[in-house]
């Protein structure tokens, strides 16, 4: 296969803005710009039902499919109109290599349906959803069958990226070949990913200047250890707020309300790519308390760079390859389980010396390890090889 001026096909599952969306945007912009790759991104539009629309985006083509229907399918995946539509992209001629991310109907069927002999499919895997997130209310025959789907399309694949060495390990033991899995961490734009002031970001929001936050953004999981741990923090520092950088769920809410925090939680709501970072630099540090599951061991929440990016301390749990990391280089609090994360939580906004030493350090940390630049030639080393 040729290796320059490819045209690549991304099929991305998710809906565009969420989760693995982002992964698979960056992945194609840096192919883009550092490889000259033509580049077409498929994913699921977030408002539109019926319609398609395409734009240009830095420098690739970014193709927004209608969301009908996109929860119909088990473990999601659009409707009819958008797989048949990826499934014509690829037969249509032209494509050189298909880069799936995630497993889902949307991008599993298009490639199995449509793929030809000439064409290279790689697949991206970076999150273990049969391992622990889709458990389809109980069902034990949907489940063992969400699984058996989450791991064949690996062993369809000419080559497998994956975001943890959980990950790694897994594609290895379902039978993926060791010479076809790389493992490539999740990047973070410092360009846009940066400190503002935090006493201007808590006027825009309405928080008290001299207080005591802790911010979060969406992560179910957590979120309830969070909020159990915030009680315990507010119970010993009365200044102590809790701040939900986007819009909270009905089910978040009443969380929130059973643990008598609603005087003390600030939610900003849906906000713009241009507020994010504002937002986000409102806290003093961010919380992500995991717990010692499958799932988090697979993962390598983004949310942890852009907290760091952001010039903000953090404390987050020893599960999982990012919180290792952070551990080695001293670089964020991380705590051995929930259970101590609320001491350690409340010993961390107690110390304004530790809260400084981290902003500082973690800022410094990504832009050296997990900026997109320094992630870029692992990328085209993988699709151009």
């Amino acid at each position: 296969m040729k290796t320059d001026n490819l045209k690549i096909l991304m099929l991305n599952a998710n809906v565009a803005g969420c989760g693995t969306y982002y992964r698979a945007l960056w992945f194609g912009r840096l192919l883009a710009k550092h490889g000259g790759h033509d580049v077409k991104l498929c994913t699921v539009s977030r408002n539109s039902k019926w319609n398609r629309k395409s734009y240009p985006s830095e420098g690739i083509e970014i193709s927004e499919g209608p969301n009908w229907g996109y929860k119909f399918i088990p473990g999601y995946g659009s409707n009819w109109l958008d797989i048949a539509w990826r499934w014509n992209q690829i037969r249509q001629g032209g494509i050189d290599v298909i880069y799936s991310f995630e497993y889902h109907p949307n991008v599993s069927w298009p490639v199995r349906l449509g793929i030809k002999k000439h064409q290279l499919f790689l697949s991206d895997w970076c999150d273990w959803y049969s391992g622990a997130a889709n458990m389809f209310r109980g069902n034990k025959l949907a489940h063992k069958w969400d699984k058996s789907r989450e791991e064949k399309i690996r062993l369809k694949a000419d080559r497998v990226s994956v975001i943890s060495s959980t990950l790694e390990k897994r594609a290895l033991d379902v039978g993926v070949k060791d010479n076809n899995v790389f493992l490539i961490r999740e990047g973070v734009d410092t360009n846009y990913m940066k400190p503002y002031d935090r006493l201007k970001a808590r006027v825009r929001l309405s928080i008290p200047e001299d207080v005591k936050v802790v911010g979060t953004l969406t992560d179910g999981h957590s979120f309830p250890y969070l909020v159990k741990a915030f009680k315990f923090v507010r119970n010993n520092l009365p200044e102590a707020r809790l701040l939900f950088v986007g819009a909270p769920s009905d089910s978040q809410k009443k969380l929130i309300s059973e643990h008598g925090l609603d005087d003390v939680f600030f939610a900003t709501g849906r906000c713009t790519d241009e507020e994010l970072p504002v937002f986000l630099s409102a806290a003093d540090a961010f919380a992500l308390p995991m717990e010692n599951s499958i799932a988090n061991e697979a993962r390598f929440p983004h949310k942890i760079g852009d907290y760091l990016a952001c010039g903000r301390a953090v404390i987050t749990t020893n599960v999982g390859d990012y919180p290792r990391l952070l551990k080695q280089d001293n670089t964020a609090v991380v705590t051995e389980s929930v259970s101590d994360f609320p001491d350690e939580l409340l010993n961390l906004l107690k110390n304004d010396e530790q809260i400084h030493y981290y902003s500082k350090r973690g800022r410094k940390w990504v832009e050296e390890n997990l900026d997109w630049s320094v992630i870029a030639p692992d990328i085209l080393n993988f699709v151009e090889m």
